[in-house]
Formats: C-alpha cells, structure tokens, sequence
C-alpha cells in the first residue's frame, strides 16, 4: 500500500514577477474619442485658410446673385414665405406714415409717391438741416432701421440669414443639452432652410445648391484628405492633399448630385401613376399598380435618409478610399445599415465637437474684436465705430445703428465693418474645417467597425495609413 501525499499549495508569484499596468491607450480602448481630435486638427492654420477661402467663394457668388436678381423673400425673413404685395404695400405706407412728420413740408408732396430709396434720401436731407445733436442721430437710427424692415430680403441674404440663425439655435440647444431642441433646430437648418428657400426662390436653390457642391465638393476632399493623413501621423500638405484629389474632383462633385438624382427618379413612377387616377377608366389601374408606387418609394425614401445621414461621409470616401460617384453613395449607405448605432453615434460626437468647436472660435474672435473696439475707441473715440454692427458671443447677427456720418468716417466705417466680416468668416471657416475632420474621422471608425477590421487601409502610391487594433498598453 503506498500512501500518497497531498499536493503542496502552489507558491504565490513573487512580488517581482507581477505585471503591472503604467497606462491605458484610451483611443485605441475606446477609439470613438480619436472624434474629439477634430477639433486642434481643424483649427490648424492652413486648413482653416482654406476653409476660409471656400466660405468666401460660396458669399461672393451669393452676392452676385442678388447683385442681378430682383428680391424675392419677405421683409421678415426667409421663414415667413414669398413676398406678398398687400404686405409691402402696408410697410410702405406705415412707412411713409412715420416719415412724414419728419420731412420738410416742400418735400411732403413727393413723399407721397416715393419709394423706400427716394424717402431714405429725402429723410437725410431733411436732417442735415437740424442741429446735429445726440436725439436726432438717434432719431435718424431708428427711423433708417424702420426703413430696411420694411425692404424685401434678397434671395443670398435671407438664406444667410436663417441659415446663421439656425446654426447658433443648434449650438445653442447642444450646449444646453436639450435633445428636443437640438432635434428640431437641426431639423430646421438641414430640411427647413432648404424648403423654404426652394419655396422663395427655385432658381436661386439650385444655382446656390450647385456652387455649393462644386466648392465644397473640391475644398473638402482636400480637406478631408489631410485629416486623413492625422491618424497615420503624416502632415500632408494642401498641395499634397490636392494631388491626389485633382483627378478625382469629378467624383466629389458628382456623388450627392448622383444621390439626389437617384431620389427623383425613383419618386417619378409614383407620380406617373397617380396622373393615371385623372384618365377615365384608368384609376383603377393606378390603385392596381399602387403597390410599385410604394416599392419606389420606399427604395427613394432610403436614398434619402442615405443623403440626409451620410452625405458628410462622401467626400470621405473619395479622399479616403478614391471612390467614384456611384461608389461613395453604396458605401456610405453600407456602413450607416451595417452598423446604423455607430453611425448614429459617431453623428452625435461629431455635433457635440462641432458645438465645442463653435463655441471657442466664437469665443477667440469676439474677445479679439471687443479687444479691439475697445483699444481702437480708447485711443481716437472715432464716431464711425458707431456705424458698424456689434460682434456679441454666440449671437448670429447684429444690425448696425445707421447713425449719421460724413463722408470720410462712412469710409472708415466700411472699412471697418468688412475686417468684422472677414473675422465672422474665419468663425464659419473654422467651424468648417473641424466638421470635415469629423467627418473622416467617422468614416474611417464606421468602416472599421463595418468591416469587422481593425486597420483602415488608405492607399496612395503604396502609403498604407493604418489604426492600431484596440489594446491596452502594458
């Protein structure tokens, strides 16, 4: 018989044979926070001048459109329809109303007749004849103000104008947390502004519509293209970036016409068959064939949530991967079904960093302006800083007071009010650039995550760009 004994426990492992955990590499745990890098890789000098020259080509042709074209939105704004006749009429004559006890009596009869224009000109002659004191300048302000309220809103100006509003109400609502408003707010500005101002003016919408592609389909594949080079830590150049996007400037620009030309089409079956209801004998073959109406429409409706939710990925797919039109669109409609929660994830961290991004751009340039006002009034107390329109924190637009100037301070007073302009601009520039960064930042984690891989091929003349699998770092 042999007597077994039991086994010894095992030694505990030495103190000195432990491992231990120094860091966490938390973009590559949680890569979804390489979004957040958007924001110090937007604001990047070069990519912000060239945001800042794409946003003043998109102005000036605005500009030149409603240079040629006649006024077609509402005094009160694009959100308040077409002009209406009865509605100048009445803000002209309310107008003119108020006026009238302002102007000299030689000039009352032809007031009576005058237009918005020949009243403006006629209330400044009649004020340079009084004392020039403090109650008439401000008297003079309120009446001018009251005078462009009742003016038409050119077709680019009230666009701009709600399209600023909007944007601060989405910021505005984020920064809060209030999701409804957030919804509804960016529900206004990608939908509303876009209904309203093809209901104001067709025309225009399509002229701006296409510009806008075309400006923004090159500047951001250039763009995008750079911030792609960030996460393989390679500093492309614009003229790099515009290298390899040159030959493809083709695809960028066609990809959301080519999505929204594939929404019409497929919406015209349904409406061929509903004029079938409108021939005799023939409505019962339309209620027949409803069922194909439905099928296209239910195949445009998706085309137009893969629009609506993946057009900031197009240009990405472009300068990413060097798709064609037709091959943008099926990728970015394959990646937002293949893992609609990531997509839509990657969409709410994006509005989140475009919000922060918003918020300190705003905050640099109004803080750079005041500081300027101030040290600019301090030293000369020029009046024709009174002329120019106020720059306030996260507030889109301010009137200016219209006081009375001569002819040297009005030019000073230009002058000043285009550097307020171009310091707005830089605002929307830099907004702009992070938006494209984050915008192939998502991409680049949606194909990740569709794909089921952990690198992310970008190739240009054999550069492979990759991200690091998911690990920690011992």
């Amino acid at each position: 018989m042999t007597l077994q004994t039991p086994p010894r426990p095992s030694s505990p492992i030495p103190q000195s044979a432990r491992g231990k955990i120094d860091q966490i590499d938390w973009l590559n745990v949680l890569p979804f926070l390489r979004i957040f890098g958007a924001v110090p890789a937007g604001f990047r000098p070069s990519r912000v001048a060239l945001a800042f020259v794409l946003l003043l080509s998109v102005v000036a042709a605005g500009r030149v459109w409603d240079g040629f074209a006649p006024a077609t939105a509402s005094p009160d704004g694009l959100f308040a329809g077409p002009i209406r006749e009865k509605q100048l009429v009445d803000a002209h004559n309310s107008v003119r109303a108020v006026l009238m006890p302002e102007l000299l009596p030689e000039q009352r009869e032809k007031a009576h007749t005058a237009s918005l224009d020949d009243l403006e000109i006629l209330l400044a002659n009649a004020l340079e004849l009084k004392s020039q004191d403090a109650s008439v300048a401000a008297r003079y302000s309120s009446l001018m103000r009251m005078i462009d309220a009742a003016r038409p809103r050119s077709s680019f100006e009230a666009l701009s104008e709600a399209v600023r509003t909007s944007f601060y109400a989405l910021i505005g609502s984020v920064g809060r947390a209030d999701i409804a408003s957030a919804i509804g707010a960016a529900q206004t500005l990608c939908a509303g502004v876009v209904i309203e101002s093809w209901a104001t003016a067709p025309a225009f919408t399509i002229y701006f519509a296409l510009v806008c592609i075309v400006v923004f389909g090159w500047g951001g594949g250039v763009l995008a293209r750079m911030s792609a080079g960030d996460l393989s830590h390679r500093a492309w150049t614009i003229e790099q970036a515009n290298q390899f996007i040159r030959p493809r400037i083709s695809s960028l620009i066609c990809a959301p016409m080519f999505a929204c030309a594939l929404v019409i089409v497929l919406w015209i079956p349904a409406f061929l068959i509903g004029l079938l209801v409108n021939v005799p004998a023939l409505d019962v073959v339309a209620g027949g064939l409803f069922g194909i109406a439905l099928a296209t429409s239910a195949l445009s409706v998706i085309v137009a949530v893969v629009l609506a939710v993946g057009m900031p990925l197009l240009a990405p797919a472009v300068a990413c991967d060097g798709c064609d039109a037709v091959e943008a669109v099926q990728r970015a409609g394959a990646y937002l079904f293949a893992r609609p929660l990531h997509v839509l994830c990657y969409a709410f961290l994006s509005l989140v960093t475009i919000a922060l991004a918003a918020i300190a751009a705003d905050f640099l340039a109004t803080g750079a302006w005041s500081f300027a006002v101030h040290a600019y009034v301090s030293a000369s107390g020029d009046p024709a800083m009174n002329a120019v329109a106020a720059l306030r924190f996260l507030e889109p637009y301010q009137q200016a007071p219209l006081p009375m100037l001569d002819a040297t301070q009005s030019a000073t007073a230009s002058f000043i009010d285009m550097w307020r302009t171009v310091l707005c601009l830089l605002i929307g520039a830099a907004i702009v650039s992070v938006a494209f960064s984050c915008a192939t930042r998502a991409y680049l984690l949606a194909r990740s995550a569709s794909d089921g891989q952990d690198v992310c091929d970008l190739w240009e003349d054999g550069i492979t760009i990759e991200i690091p699998p998911a690990s920690t770092t011992p």
